[in-house]
């Protein structure tokens, strides 16, 4: 779902530093991109990032990723030493972050063939996904509930990402696949009862 937003061939390119801003449902969807290739992630700073939605809406394995909810002071101590041994690192600053200190994490991201998604803006930063729109839908007048969300995604960047990019995502991604599939139901036929010999028992 992703691949008209990024400009790197096959999906997220190791060693990158791409930001995702303005949805959660975005940063489970980069999360999910780790399920075919047996890698692991960590979500940091974020304690309510939702592990039953991840794993039943996005098909993240749960069995390769861990929550560090709240880091603290010391998060780029903590999320250096994840990245010298973690796929894919997913990772909310508590405040805004320094140019030196965005370029030198991104720095050992790349050293170490990690990926590294902020999900706040990051100096430096070799790709940007914002969620600019979204329209929900399974709400009537004042009945019913959520089922699926039109995301609008913008990515921008530098080198190869330099040309801007939109697309509108269907999220949870399996709620484009069960629109796909489902086919409308064929008009109903209504059989008329047996008219029954009252001369028989039932």
């Amino acid at each position: 779902m992703l691949q008209p937003l990024l400009p790197w061939p096959g999906g997220l390119r190791r060693g990158a530093t791409v930001t995702a801003v303005g949805a959660t449902s975005l940063l489970m969807l980069l999360a999910g991109a780790m399920r075919n290739t047996g890698s692991w992630a960590r979500v940091v700073g974020m304690p309510a990032f939702g592990l039953l939605a991840a794993g039943q809406d996005y098909r993240v394995p749960l069995d390769r990723l861990a929550l560090v909810p709240d880091p603290g002071p010391d998060w780029p101590q903590v999320v250096g030493t994840l990245l010298d041994g973690v796929d894919l690192i997913v990772v909310r600053p508590p405040a805004d972050v320094g140019e030196g200190l965005a370029r030198s994490l991104s720095s050992r991201a790349r050293q170490n063939g990690s990926v590294l998604i902020p999900a706040t803006a990051w100096p430096g930063a070799e790709l940007s996904l914002e969620a600019t729109r979204r329209r929900w839908h399974g709400l009537g007048h004042g009945r019913g509930r959520l089922k699926y969300c039109d995301l609008q995604v913008r990515s921008t960047g530098h080198g190869k990402a330099v040309r801007p990019r939109t697309t509108t995502l269907t999220l949870p991604p399996a709620a484009g696949t069960q629109r796909a599939a489902i086919a409308p139901a064929p008009p109903r036929t209504v059989t008329p009862p047996p008219i029954l010999d009252r001369r028989t028992s039932l």
